[in-house]
């Protein structure tokens, strides 16, 4: 027993010697780790960001919709007698769609050319009786030159040369009635032809004809409903006008261009997405979601469709700007950002990122020209850095 605890005596006398030692030695690891970690510089590749052309993913949410649709409006007050088509069908220009009950309307114009003949035929008799009464007022005025001439000699008297002026006067004002007559029945007569070329307009408005080649896409009314001026009756869509009317942040107004390439794919049919170009911007920004519109022409129209259909597009659209490849990005405390160089040393700062570039991603703001990028390690704070290499960012190929 006595053997024993001087055994133990002298570990813990032995121990109590060796731990300032081995203090001492952690300490001078702790510093020469300390050292080395943040006093000797390391080597690590870096990235120089500047501008250059990338080709942007542009995202967002369109509809599908049709530069030529129209909807088919009753242009007369009616009852619908027939409909001679039906939703999907296809029409041609002029094509017959429905007609309306006019009954009416074709007993004011049988009226109505009933009182432009009846007009025309007194005009044609005014004008005859107009000649009759010229010859008269001829004649006349020959025997009134024939009386006066006759006075001198005192072969006609005075009588006679006063009674036959009043004939002359008589038929000269008989003459001009019948003019005034012939021009206010041909006013009549023009009245009652515009009247009756009105009424077959409305009569013809009774008969309601495609106004474009296209597809009956939707159809409101059936036969015997009471239509009105501006009741809608039925909807065409031309298919060879079909667009995709998309929305996209304000911020890319200046970016998207007509003619970029564009990749739609509908909600339909996921899989398989339709080539496109950039047709027109709408200069208007919704005042409360701050987008803007732009219509989309397809390539070719999608095997079904509807309008209104649902699709998400992304525009390519090429433009200078600052770009990085995703693994140079990283998040600390739930915010994107990355580890740049400063003065020697690396330093976590967050940015914001806009759209995808292919392969990269586009940096909105938090680096400036010329800045240089670490790739993200699991330490970096107070880290002196040498940067081994630095890479410039090189332009994205387009999309064909």
């Amino acid at each position: 027993m006595q053997s024993r605890r001087r055994f133990g005596l002298k570990r813990r006398s032995a121990f109590r010697r060796a731990f300032p030692i081995i203090g001492a030695a952690a300490i001078v690891i702790a510093i020469g780790a300390a050292g080395y970690f943040y006093l000797v510089p390391h080597v690590v590749v870096g990235t120089t960001v500047e501008p250059t052309a990338a080709t942007l993913e542009i995202r967002g949410p369109a509809l599908l919709d049709a530069i030529d649709k129209v909807v088919v409006t009753a242009r007369i007050q009616g009852f619908l007698k027939t409909i001679e088509v039906d939703k999907n069908d296809l029409v041609t220009k002029g094509q017959l769609l429905a007609t309306i009950d006019a009954e009416d309307f074709e007993s004011q114009l049988a009226g109505a050319r009933a009182d432009a003949a009846a007009s025309e035929q007194a005009v044609v008799e005014v004008r005859a009786s107009l000649e009759s009464l010229t010859a008269l007022a001829e004649k006349a005025k020959i025997e009134y030159a024939r009386k006066r001439a006759l006075i001198p000699s005192g072969a006609a008297s005075q009588a006679d040369l006063t009674t036959t002026e009043t004939a002359f006067k008589q038929a000269n004002a008989e003459r001009a009635r019948a003019a005034a007559t012939i021009e206010r029945l041909a006013a009549q007569n023009a009245s009652a032809e515009a009247n009756v070329r009105l009424l077959e307009v409305r009569l013809g408005y009774a008969m309601m004809r495609s106004p474009l080649n296209g597809i009956v896409v939707s159809k409101d009314r059936s036969v015997g409903d009471l239509l009105t001026p501006g009741i809608k009756l039925m909807e065409i869509v031309d298919p060879n006008t079909l667009i995709l009317t998309a929305r996209f942040d304000e911020s890319v107004l200046d970016v998207i261009r007509p003619g970029q390439r564009v990749a739609a794919h509908f909600t339909s049919d996921a899989t398989r997405p339709l080539k496109g170009t950039v047709f027109r911007l709408r200069r208007q920004v919704d005042e409360e979601t701050r987008e803007f519109k732009a219509d989309i022409k397809l390539d070719e129209p999608p095997a079904m469709w509807a309008l209104n259909g649902r699709a998400s597009v992304v525009v390519y659209a090429t433009t200078r700007t600052i770009v990085l490849s995703e693994n140079l990005i990283s998040r600390r405390r739930g915010r994107v950002g990355v580890w740049k160089l400063e003065d020697g040393r690396a330093t976590w700062v967050p940015i914001s990122l806009g759209y995808t570039a292919l392969n990269s991603i586009q940096v909105v703001s938090g680096l400036a020209p010329g800045d240089v990028v670490l790739v993200p390690r699991h330490r970096y704070e107070w880290e002196p850095i040498n940067v081994h290499q630095q890479q410039t960012a090189t332009r994205e190929p387009a999309p064909q």
